[in-house]
Parts: C-alpha cells; structure tokens; sequence
C-alpha cells in the first residue's frame, strides 16, 4: 500500500539464508515503531506503520510483491521526535531475533542486514495537542473574539469580608480533606483543579491580594501533595512483608538452580510460585547499564568471558547468552542476559526486592537509577551488601539494609555497622553457635540465611533463630511435601528438589543424556538427592520404589564396584558411600558382577552393616543394557530385587530401623566415571 502523499518513506532490503542449507531462507520481518504513533507536519492523522512481510526466494517484499518502504525517524517537525523501528526475523529453522535501527530520510536505500542497531531504550510517547479554552468557549455556543473571551472571566469584585475570613486554618482543613478525596479517588490532576476551584469559590475571585494569595498557596500545596500520587504504590512493602507470621523464604538469583540464574525466567519462576521476595544482584557495563548478575565477570555464567564493564549495552543485549544448560540440562533453551530495569519495572512495588551492587562502578549508577527513576522505591527494596561497604546512602534514602557477615566476622564489625543495618546476613556454613550469638545480639534484629537449598538446611537456621532464607530452590525449601511419584527425565532439565553434593557445581550436577530419558551423575562417588518425590508418602502396606538402572561400561579390573540407591533417611542432607553421613538410611548396591546387597547406614561408622543372609547373585550386567531395580518397604520390613528372576531378591528382610522418606541416586564406591550408572524411570508406588 502506496504512503499517503507527503509523507515520505525510505525503500527498505533484507535477505535471508536458510540455516540448514544455505540456500535462499524463508520466514517473516515483523516492523514495528517503537512509540504508538507518530505525527508528520502537513500530514491529517498520525502513522502507526508497520507489519509482517515475508520472504520471497530470501529477500524482502510487502503483500503486493514490492519491495518494502518505512517512514524514516527523522523526519522534521516530527511528534515524537526521537523513536526507532523494531524488527522482529523469524526465519524457518532458527531462533527468532529481535533488532532496534533508525532510518534516515536522505537515503536512497537501506540494508537492514548492515544497519546499526541501536539500544532498545528508545520508547517515547506522542504528544496530542487538545482543544483551547477559547475553541470550548466558542462550541459551547457564545460568540466573539478571544479579547472578549477573556473579558468573559472577569466577575465582580467580592467581599472583604468575606475574603478575610478564609484563614490559615480553613485553608489546612480544606486541604485536608482535598488530599484525603484523592487519595480514596487516585485522581492527582483533579485533586489540584478540585483545590483550585474550592480555593477560587470560597475567597471569591475579584477579593484583595489575601484571598489571592490563599488560592494560590491552597493549589500549589495540594498539586505537590496530589502528584506524589502518581508514583506507583507498593502493593507489597518490606515492613509488611517482614510482619507475616513464619519464616520468610527469598528467592537467591531469582531461582538460581533451577533455573539460569539471575535471568528473568529465574525470577518469573520464584515469582509466579508465590515468592514474595527475592535477589537482584546488579553489575554495570561498559555504558553504564546495570545488568543482573552475579560475578564481575561472565564467564561462570555465559558462554562469553571477561569483565561485564568491558562490554557495550549492545553487546551485551544482542550477543550475550547464560549457560545453563551447563549445569541445568540441554533441555533448557539459552537465555539473554536481563537489565535491572527490566526487572524494576516488572516487579517493584509487588514483590520485596534485595537489590545488591556487586561492584564497586556499579553502585553510584544504581544510587542514581534508583533517586531518579524509582524514588519511591524504598517502600519495597532492601539494600543488600557485605558487612565491608558502606550502608550510608541507603539508610539515608529510606532503606531498609540487609547486611551479610563473613563466618569471621567479629563483633566488633557488626557493632561499627550496626546503627546503619536492619537485618543481618549469617551463611549456612557458619557454625551454628556464633549464628545463635548474632540472633541474640542487643536490638534482636531479623537475621536471614544464605544459600539455602535443603529442607534440612531450613529446619537447622530455624532451630537457630534464622527467619529469613535465601534460597535458589525456593519453591522446594519452602514446602514439606512430594511434588511428583514419576520422573520426567526425558525432558532434560534440573527438576525443583535435585539436591547435588555442591550447589552450583557442574560437576556433581545431574547428566542427562541425549534420549531415552537416562541420567547419571558425573562425579566419583557422587549422590544426588531426589527432593522432588520426598517424602515419600507410604500407603497402608508401606511403599515402592522402582527404577531402571545400566552400565554402559563394565570395569573388568574391578567387578566390585557399584552404584546404586539410598532410602529411608528422615532427612535430604548429602549422603555418601562408606563416610560417616549426618542421618541414617539404608542403601542398595548393583556391583558390575551382577552382586545385589542391601545395607543399613549408620552415624556411628563409615562402612555399612550387611542385611539379609548374604550376597544375591544376578547375571552380570551387561554394558548399556537395562535392569530394573525395585525396593519394597513395609512398616516391619524392607526388600530389594532385581527384577527378571524370582530368585534375584533378598527376601523380605526384619527390618524397621528407619523409615524416613527421603532418597537418592548414588554412584557408590565407583571413582572411575566411566562406569558410573545411570537411571531411567523412576516410579514410586503406595503398597
């Protein structure tokens, strides 16, 4: 469709590549402005322009075949005068991108594929004008000239008397009751005109200077009062917050394991489980931005290395990806790294946020980002920082101020801090004596815990006086129950309740493989804790679990060797084969001569204690065939079985020492992760 005479317009080219062959690509270019409308001089209404165009043997054509034209964004006397296009490419075996560019009106024609792209932070709004006084005037039916229009607002003198009466008292009740209307009303501009109007009604408009005088005091005071209304309000304070019975559980990274940390799905997912509060741990680029992130640098969590501030905001916004499907799963899909305004906007005011600098050039940007754009933030933020940076500003703005300790801090530190913190921060690797000793510090100030990622974590800050715990398994940390009695293994991501020897660790992090649904742990002799189905929740006759189990390799030198499960412990703290662990349990064994035992392990000694008669003999296993392993306990007994032979069992064995519901995967006495196991199908079932 041909633009409206006028109007110009700047003919626009793009092609595409298949991805998969090389070829000429098919697909779509969605345009858009990045404003709602924009005005040309001498042109009757506004454009909106854009729209999907497709891809003709890989280059760009509109709906009639001819080559695309778009309004250049810099036309003169333009309304807005700043705004860019947005191009969206969706092109047939690859992932969508998005791109912001200008166009400029002197050019003959532009190349999409070379344009510079630009920062998407070009958002402006369109400035409408509206009618006059004197055009209302006039519809309203009354003729004459503006002069006479004016000459028309003149009333009589009014009446001194009257005038003086309007005292500072009547002023302040008024404005009292003004302020409370459009508080209930949420109207700031009709609370300054309702002002005026009471103002010009009761001091009446032709009094002496007086009257004048209040107006004019009653209607500025009442329109600086109104437009605070304006900000946003917090639907969600800290100090409301803080006040909920029970402990507190924050998201740490948004979810950082179980989801990208620090990305906005992490923060999405803690969210949109009913977390009320959670981290934001900001770094600055090269330009300034902030962006969430842990470290300083990027190469922990993206696949690009070096400090953050190296980078340009483009940079970062178009080419830098996270890497969780490193510790996550390849089933993840790679996520773009996120602005702390994205987030801000997103989030503030319903959700508490810990909002951190983590260095040092990003704190003055984030002082100036949170005073100028947010200053009504401090409703609904805590500032969060280590017990070596100043709390000054913060405390000075209206924050609350979360302050995180070292195991080593002593109390001469907290006591130089202390009238500038509200919260104190304990790790969960402090020895529980000295968390005690800051709990019970003078002023009794809330103490939160980090990191969090297991119930029995939990239940041990709780018994220490924590109430608040940061946690990048919030959803699992925070709940007492199974969430599943099946695997979805097959998917190929980290499932919330997946308690690994180390958190953040892509070495004892769960391995899933390419099909079938197998996973395994890529450790010696590594254990992986199965949250997500614990407790387990016996029926009547007790319960069963039940799993598929292989070897792709054998280890011919050593056939003792094996792998298998751990049960019936009453709590998921890390368990380990042939170590003294924190709570017993039994576990099962599969050596790789095809040895079946089961054991009960205790938290007196490192070796387990045999059950049952002897040894059970199965055939060997054979390199990347399945076995299935099933385990039956009872409340009196426990048994274990190698499906596929009524003779491979241990019988049901007298048993009833423990019976908590809490296991896992372990790779047993196996240092060689070549000839790790790995296990497919779990299923748990009510006996």
């Amino acid at each position: 469709m041909p633009f409206p005479e006028g109007v110009p317009s700047v003919p626009v080219r793009y092609s595409i590549t298949s991805p998969a062959g090389g070829g000429p690509g098919e697909g779509a270019l969605q345009l858009m402005p990045t404003v709602p409308a924009i005005r040309i001089p001498g042109a009757n209404g506004v454009f909106t322009g854009g729209g999907t165009y497709r891809f003709v043997d890989g280059l760009l054509v509109d709906g009639e075949g001819e080559q695309v034209r778009l309004l250049p964004t810099n036309v003169d006397g333009a309304n807005p005068a700043v705004w860019a296009w947005l191009g969206i490419e969706s092109v047939n075996g690859a992932q969508p991108r998005h791109f912001y560019f200008a166009l400029d009106a002197d050019a003959d024609e532009v190349d999409l594929g070379a344009v510079q792209q630009l920062a998407p932070d070009l958002t402006q709004y369109l400035a409408v004008p509206g009618e006059s006084a004197y055009d209302a005037w006039r519809r309203a039916g009354n003729e004459g000239t503006e002069e006479e229009f004016l000459a028309s607002l003149v009333g009589p003198p009014g009446d001194i008397t009257e005038a003086n009466e309007y005292t500072d008292e009547t002023v302040a009740q008024g404005l009292a009751a003004e302020v409370a209307r459009a508080d209930t009303a949420y109207d700031p501009a009709g609370a300054a005109g309702a002002a005026q109007t009471a103002a010009i009604a009761a001091a009446s408009s032709g009094a002496a200077a007086k009257a004048n005088n209040a107006q004019s005091s009653a209607v500025s005071t009442a329109a600086s009062a109104a437009a605070a209304l304006y900000l946003p309000k917090a639907l969600l304070t800290v100090d409301a917050f803080m006040s909920q019975a029970g402990t507190k559980v924050f998201g740490h990274r948004g979810a950082g394991m179980v989801c990208p940390e620090h990305t906005e799905v992490a923060y999405d997912y803690a969210i949109a489980h009913g977390v009320q509060a959670m981290e934001l741990s900001v770094n600055v680029d090269s330009e300034g931005q902030l962006w969430c992130l842990h470290d300083l640098t990027l190469d922990r969590t993206t696949y690009n290395t070096g400090s953050l501030n190296t980078y340009p905001s483009t940079g970062v916004a178009q080419r830098v990806l996270t890497n969780g499907r490193v510790m996550l799963g390849q089933g993840w899909t790679d996520q773009p790294m996120v602005p702390l305004r994205t987030m801000l906007d997103k989030y503030l005011g319903k959700v508490v946020l810990f909002v951190e600098p983590k260095g040092n050039d990003a704190v003055v940007p984030l002082q100036n980002l949170l005073a100028t754009s947010y200053p009504h933030a401090n409703q609904s933020v805590i500032w969060k920082a280590h017990v070596g940076t100043s709390f000054v500003w913060p405390k000075q703005q209206g924050y609350r101020t979360w302050c995180y300790v070292d195991d080593g801090s002593s109390n001469a530190v907290l006591d130089g801090k202390d009238s500038l913190v509200d919260y104190w921060g304990v790790s969960t690797s402090m020895t529980s004596a000295r968390r005690k000793e800051i709990v019970q510090r003078p002023g009794s100030k809330p103490v939160f815990s980090w990191p969090v990622y297991r119930r029995s974590q939990r239940a041990a800050l709780e018994a220490d006086g924590v109430v608040g715990l940061m946690s990048s398994d919030p959803v699992y940390v925070r709940g007492t129950t199974a969430q599943a009695t099946a695997s979805r293994w097959d998917q190929q991501v980290k499932e919330s309740g997946g308690t690994p020897q180390a958190d953040y660790s892509v070495d004892a992090a769960l391995k899933f493989s390419e099909a079938d649904g197998w996973v395994s742990i890529n450790r010696a002799r590594g254990t992986y804790g199965l949250g997500r189905y614990c407790p387990v929740v016996p029926g009547v006759g007790g319960y069963r679990i039940q799993i598929e189990m292989k070897y792709d390799q054998i280890n011919t030198v050593d056939l003792a060797v094996h792998g298998g499960l751990y049960l019936g412990k009453a709590s998921d703290d890390a368990y380990e084969f042939n170590t003294i662990n924190p709570s017993a349990g039994y576990h099962l064994i599969l050596r790789h001569n095809g040895v079946l035992r089961l054991y009960r392990h205790v938290t007196t000694q490192t070796g387990g204690i045999q059950l049952g008669a002897g040894d059970i003999a199965t055939d060997a296993p054979v390199a990347g065939q399945s076995m299935t392993i099933q385990i039956d306990v009872t409340p009196t007994t426990v048994e274990a079985r190698r499906l596929g032979n009524a003779a491979w069992t241990t019988g049901p064995i007298a048993d009833a020492s423990y019976r908590g519901g809490y296991f896992g995967l372990s790779n047993g006495s196996i240092s060689d992760t070549a000839a790790r196991p790995h296990w497919r199908n779990l299923v748990i079932t009510q006996l």
